[in-house]
């Protein structure tokens, strides 16, 4: 049997961080054991909170919704880059740092690339996840993508977060260059220790939510 790794952080729990200007994630009876004897319940929670993917519609007016996306964009082969020796806190990483790390174009190629700084670990569901970790500089992100990356995984916020959940045309322009080339994202994944010096598929398919511009996935790993 394959051994699977579950990168994914639980919904609900104290581990989530909250997404600026976004709601966080609630459940609610609707039915209990005790008034129909089964539990039956509602959920309300953001698309883009937790262990979630993005669909290009995410940042590109009119482009791919969630449920559109062929699913061999969120599952395949995969390469970890593990970045935690030079990751620094709200300073971008480099095309230098993801190259020393493994990355060029025969390894990108096809491949959906997990970038891992340890942040999500150690700051996920704490107030400096959002505005205070490493990023991925815009240029590093470009190179990706001429590499021919699948997809780009991270267990940090991707971009540079404005100050003010009111962002601008000019901000998050990482999300915009990758999800522009229907490279689509993968975010805030845990448990990539386990996956140091492993040969792995990733698997992070989305709920089948319509018009969605991204949506929480159990991302997990395969071990090859």
């Amino acid at each position: 049997m394959a051994d699977l790794i579950d990168l994914t952080l639980t919904l609900g729990s104290d581990r989530i961080s909250l997404v600026p200007g976004l709601v966080g994630v609630k459940t609610e009876s609707i039915q209990t054991h005790e008034t129909h004897a089964r539990s039956n319940q509602k959920l309300c929670l953001a698309t883009h909170i937790g262990t979630h993917v993005d669909a290009p519609f995410h940042f590109v007016d009119g482009a791919t919704t969630v449920e559109n996306m062929p699913l061999e964009k969120y599952a395949g082969p995969a390469i970890l880059l593990d970045l935690r020796s030079v990751s620094k806190g709200q300073e971008p990483l480099t095309i230098a740092e993801i190259t020393e790390a493994g990355a060029n174009p025969e390894s990108v190629k096809d491949q959906i690339v997990v970038l891992f700084t340890g942040w999500a670990e150690a700051e996920s569901g704490g107030p400096r996840f959002y505005g205070h970790g490493p990023y991925l500089g815009t240029d590093t992100a470009g190179y990706l993508a001429d590499c021919g990356a699948n997809a780009v995984a991270v267990d940090f916020p991707i971009d540079k977060h404005p100050d003010t959940p009111l962002s601008t045309i000019k901000d998050f322009p990482v999300h915009r260059l990758l999800l522009g080339q229907n490279i689509p994202l993968i975010e805030n994944l845990i448990n990539l220790d386990k996956l140091v010096g492993k040969q792995f598929e990733l698997w992070a398919l989305p709920l089948k939510l319509k018009g969605g511009d991204g949506a929480a996935t159990r991302a997990v790993a395969r071990i090859l």
